[in-house]
Order: structure tokens, then C-alpha cells, then sequence
């Protein structure tokens, strides 16, 4: 709620419960918003107008990137590994993620050691490509060993493309860096 102060009127409030939880589901879409709404899990918000927040709408030194998205479904998957302070119930230590760039659709699973970062990523790549009806075409990482050795292999015998940003630059993975902090508020 913001109030505001008339002098020698009647005050009055403003109630911004809509964009109070857009903040605090990191920055949700409003048709994700009126889902939750819909289905009844965010109560006090019904009919969600939001305008465009400033964290939103400030430039950013990527945005030639944001503006570019490939034109198809897995014509390029973003990826990195994360780790955690806390393990989870699961004893996982690590995420990693996979962003498709046409439409952003992420995918997250836990990882116990960054060791399993192939396993995990043949399993996505088997999915992604089976429930699209498309072909993985290429696959943007930095530089880190998980990404080397069998998973360049892989990648190799399966006509994938792989692509690496210069060591040390984690701004050229952009998009997948950018998402750590959004995954670990979330979590």
C-alpha cells in the first residue's frame, strides 16, 4: 500500500498488492500472475494490471543480445553451472541450467557434483528434442572443464555445435549469467 497525505482532505491509500507480488515472484509475468491468481494462491490480488518496472526497463549492457533471439526452438541453448551455499534435501550442491534463446524456456536440475553435468545434459537434450519434434542445434557455455572432454564428444557425434565464451568474460554468456541470482532468489 502507498499513502498519500492531503492536506486538510481525507487521506487514502493506494493498493498495489499486484505489484508487491510481481517483485517478490521475481519480477512474474502478469499472465502468470493471473493464473496464480485464478487458481487462488495469491489472494489478495484479482484482475493484475502492472506496469513496467524500472528493474525491467533500465538499459542494459547486453541488449543488443535481448533483442537478437534466434528465430527457432533450439536453434541455441544457453547453459551454466551453479553452486549453492546450502545443499539441498537431496544433498545437491550444484544447479545447472538450460535456456532455449527463441523463448527462454529454462530448465533446472540439481546436481550432487559437476561431474554429472553430462548425464543431466543428455537426458535434457533426449527430452527437449523429443517432445518439440526438433533437432538441438547448438549449445552456448563458458569455458569451464565440465563443458570439455566427453561433453564436447558428445556434443561432436551428435552434430550439436558448440559454442565457448573467451575465458574469464562471463558476460558474453550473458543470458545464463544473468540468471543465477534470479534461480537463487527464487530458491
Amino acid at each position: 500500500m502507498h499513502a498519500r497525505i492531503c492536506r486538510e482532505e481525507v487521506n487514502i491509500a493506494v493498493d498495489n498488492a499486484g505489484e508487491l507480488w510481481h517483485k517478490r515472484l521475481c519480477h512474474m509475468s502478469q499472465k502468470g500472475m493471473r493464473r496464480l491468481a485464478d487458481d487462488n494462491l495469491i489472494l489478495e490480488v484479482k484482475n493484475v494490471q502492472l506496469k513496467k518496472c524500472t528493474d525491467e526497463t533500465e538499459p542494459n549492457l547486453l541488449s543488443s543480445e535481448t533483442m537478437m533471439r534466434r528465430k527457432e526452438l533450439l536453434e541455441l541453448v544457453h547453459t551454466d553451472v551453479c553452486q549453492v551455499d546450502t545443499k539441498s534435501h537431496a544433498r545437491a550442491q550444484y544447479f545447472v541450467m538450460f535456456i532455449d534463446d527463441h523463448n527462454r524456456k529454462l530448465w533446472v536440475p540439481p546436481l550432487k557434483a559437476k561431474d554429472q553435468v553430462l548425464s543431466v545434459f543428455k537426458e535434457f537434450h533426449a527430452r527437449v528434442e523429443r517432445e518439440t519434434g526438433r533437432k538441438l542445434k547448438a549449445v552456448q557455455a563458458n569455458n569451464g572443464g565440465e563443458y570439455r572432454g566427453q561433453f564436447e564428444e558428445y556434443c561432436r557425434s551428435k552434430g550439436i555445435q558448440l559454442e565457448y565464451t573467451k575465458t574469464r568474460t562471463p558476460e558474453l554468456n550473458g543470458l545464463a549469467k544473468r540468471m543465477n541470482p534470479t534461480i537463487m532468489e527464487q530458491v
